[in-house]
């Protein structure tokens, strides 16, 4: 069945703003929600102008709004929801109680307005690998698959799987996309305090599934279409095998891309396999399924370095000219850092009162108690995420 009509929240960010593009040149109406800034709006007047076939209806609207969300999906009603908005992080660290009420109860508000709809739309959410919690490659070497339990180990995968549980709750068509490490220009061609961070604090044996946007887009975009055979699934949107590589690998490459060059191994100590918290939330996908369904997989890690790269203009050949000079300067940044914060998990868990979780079936631990989301302030200081919706 075609979706003529797709809501779309987040529908002006990395993500949002390719899955819109796709869907309106292949002449659908797109309702794309998002919140109202300079960022938004200029994407919304480039998607505008862009003479595609469908048509764009930009609605901002905030999601903790409830009666302004259930008057929009009541207006419009989406044959389909393609879900991306979410407070992530570094925000989510920094503002936990905001991240738990968009993340959570903005789903909760979105889904309450899809239920009373005469004709439910199939409901297609961005979740991610922080709900597999941090994952030792040493201890757990195989592919994460659909079945793999859940087992978040911060407030932003807490988050992701009590928004999953209240999706299978809804009653809606729905399918989780569990995303990757998601690259873009947007967030990976620039280095910052956080992108530093980042670096120290993740092994450099870490495995990292990356995927680019324009990918994810794509599989969001035909999923639409899928109801039936993708309703009721977990999907895995990694890229393909040329995406599977290591935090060191990645790191190179984005170096690379941005014109400073390679860092090399002194940049990053590799993880200690007797530790099961120090470890990113990421491990390797197993994407069969996902790309037998929704046949996504359009690029090769080469392509998407190339267009990090192309991405930077001028500012590239200015680092490349300085990469002699700022190389050494950033291999000490990130020695010291080490020597001052050691070597340390990622995240601390979040409190989490568990009398109350119960174990629905393989790969599906759903969360019914009270999630706290509270760490230390060193704790939320800290907290750097690798890029997932």
């Amino acid at each position: 069945m075609t979706a003529n009509t797709v809501l779309v929240t987040g529908a002006f960010g990395q993500v949002g703003k390719r899955c819109t593009q796709l869907l309106l040149q292949r002449g659908r109406t797109v309702v794309a929600m998002d919140l109202r800034n300079d960022n938004t709006a200029a994407v919304a007047t480039e998607l505008a102008a862009g003479g595609y076939p469908g048509t764009l209806i930009p609605a901002y609207t905030d999601l903790l709004d409830a009666e302004a969300v259930r008057d929009l999906v009541t207006a419009h009603q989406p044959d389909a929801v393609v879900h991306l908005a979410a407070v992530v992080s570094p925000l989510s660290y920094r503002k936990p109680d905001l991240a738990r009420r968009v993340n959570v109860g903005g789903t909760e508000n979105l889904l309450a307005a899809c239920t009373a709809l005469p004709r439910p739309p199939l409901f297609l959410m961005a979740s991610s690998a922080a709900v597999y919690g941090s994952r030792n490659p040493y201890r757990q070497p195989e592919r994460i698959t659909p079945d793999t339990p859940v087992n978040p180990i911060d407030q932003y995968g807490q988050d992701k799987v009590l928004a999953e549980a209240a999706i299978r709750a809804s009653g809606l068509p729905y399918a989780l996309f569990r995303l990757g490490g998601i690259i873009s220009p947007d967030t990976h061609a620039s280095i910052n305090g956080d992108y530093l961070l980042l670096m120290r604090s993740m092994p450099s044996d870490n495995r990292m599934h990356a995927v680019d946007a324009r990918d994810v887009a794509l599989a969001f975009a035909n999923g639409v279409d899928r109801a039936a055979t993708i309703s009721g699934k977990v999907l895995l949107i990694g890229g393909n095998e040329s995406y599977v590589l290591t935090q060191r690998e990645l790191e190179d490459a984005m170096m690379e891309a941005v014109g400073l060059g390679r860092l090399g191994p002194s940049a990053s100590l590799p993880g200690n396999p007797a530790d099961d918290r120090g470890w990113s939330f990421t491990g390797w996908y197993d994407t069969t399924e996902a790309q037998q369904l929704l046949d996504f997989q359009e690029h090769d890690w080469s392509q998407t370095v190339a267009w990090l790269a192309e991405s930077q203009g001028r500012s590239r050949l200015a680092l490349r000219l300085l990469g002699p000079l700022l190389r050494p300067l950033l291999r000490t940044i990130l020695i010291v850092q080490r020597r001052l914060g050691g070597t340390r998990p990622l995240r601390r868990p979040v409190d989490v009162d568990r009398k109350e979780v119960r174990h629905s079936g393989i790969g599906d631990r759903r969360l019914t108690g009270s999630v706290s989301g509270r760490s230390t302030p060193a704790a939320r200081r800290r907290g750097v995420r690798p890029p997932a919706a």
